[in-house]
């Protein structure tokens, strides 16, 4: 949702330039303009459901290399990331229908296709549409599968869609382009209201509190660690983390240098932050009734959550003010036992 309410933005603005001047007469702007649409994400919305690397094989149970990443999709567009040409088209049992593109030195391929909308030697442009997304081949339900080489060695394609995510941010940053903030704010709640309402079946903290969080600790997704790092939560790496190799990130918090966690993407931090919250160590908030977001926010600050003096009063702010309550409630009502409750 945020990378089109952005394209939109940028949109307008190009727009403007054409209308204005019949052509960008700013080459810096020109340039800036040029380099966004250089980069396009793969798909309207991106959520990665396996990851690359190690993982449960869907089919044998057993532990295998997963040689690309995954990403949720039934029947959609499929996009070209970056300018370059189709190398090959082809059918195989375990790819399904795939297509091949070659972008300078990585070679990009997008597996399980229902559809192929490209041909063989033709050149395509960031953001041209080359296929739909299904599920052939070797395959338990429909998605797109990525696998991406570069100079012949295989990596993970996550790299590609980070790369593509801080193109584009430096790019809106560079324009200056000014954006509604309430509109850019109930976009950001959009994005992610999904994801929180799910985090609140499966672990019982409320969506408001997990959005409101998200907000407060990212600057509503653009600080440093949301941006680099996937880290919307400003959580620190522990011990646990760096003997599990998990890659962070420094950065100034309480002290300088702090390791910070880097996550592959963002509902991993979410799953990661919601776990914290159901440790040991913040026992008593899993006793506190799922309505009742401010006992909420007051046990984790309570816990040692946040330094910020100021913490419960500002997330209860943002929750508030975009009506966030209204999330816990989808799941709340769901439950068989929900009873009326009592704000006084």
């Amino acid at each position: 949702m945020l990378q089109v309410f952005f394209k939109h933005i940028l949109f307008i603005t190009t727009m403007l330039f054409v209308c204005i001047n019949g052509y960008a007469e700013n080459s810096s702007d020109e340039y800036w303009i040029e380099r966004y649409l250089s980069v396009s994400y793969p798909l309207k919305h991106i959520e990665v459901t396996s990851k690359y690397g190690l993982r449960k094989d869907p089919f044998t149970g057993k532990k295998t290399y997963h040689g690309g990443i995954d990403l949720r999709a039934k029947n959609e567009m499929v996009m070209s990331m970056f300018d370059g040409y189709v190398d090959t088209i082809g059918y195989d049992t375990r790819s399904g229908l795939y297509i091949r593109l070659v972008h300078d030195d990585y070679e990009i391929s997008y597996c399980h296709l229902s559809k192929v909308l490209a041909r063989e030697g033709e050149s395509i442009m960031a953001g041209d549409i080359v296929g739909i997304s299904g599920n052939t081949g070797r395959s338990t339900g429909s998605h797109l599968h990525i696998t991406c080489r570069y100079n012949g060695e295989k990596i993970n394609p996550y790299r590609l869609l980070s790369q593509i995510r801080s193109t584009r941010k430096e790019c809106i940053k560079a324009l200056g382009v000014n954006y509604d903030k309430k509109a850019y704010r109930n976009a950001f709640i959009e994005e992610y209201s999904e994801a929180a309402i799910e985090q609140q079946r499966m672990y019982g903290i409320p969506a408001s509190v997990t959005l409101a969080q998200m907000a407060l600790e990212s600057s509503w997704g653009n600080s440093r660690l949301a941006q680099i790092a996937n880290n919307y939560f400003g959580i620190k790496a522990n011990r646990l983390w760096l003997e599990q190799d998990g890659l962070y990130i420094l950065s100034d918090d309480d002290r300088k240098n702090e390791k910070f966690c880097v996550f592959e993407d963002v509902y991993e931090g979410m799953e990661y932050h919601s776990k914290i919250l159901t440790s040991s160590r913040y026992a008593r908030c899993t006793e506190i009734p799922q309505w009742d977001y401010m006992r909420w926010l007051k046990a984790i600050k309570d816990c040692g959550y946040a330094t910020n003096p100021n913490y419960v009063k500002e997330c209860a702010m943002i929750i508030r003010q975009y009506h966030l309550y209204d999330y816990d409630d989808i799941v709340i009502m769901e439950n068989d036992n929900f009873k009326i409750k009592d704000y006084e």
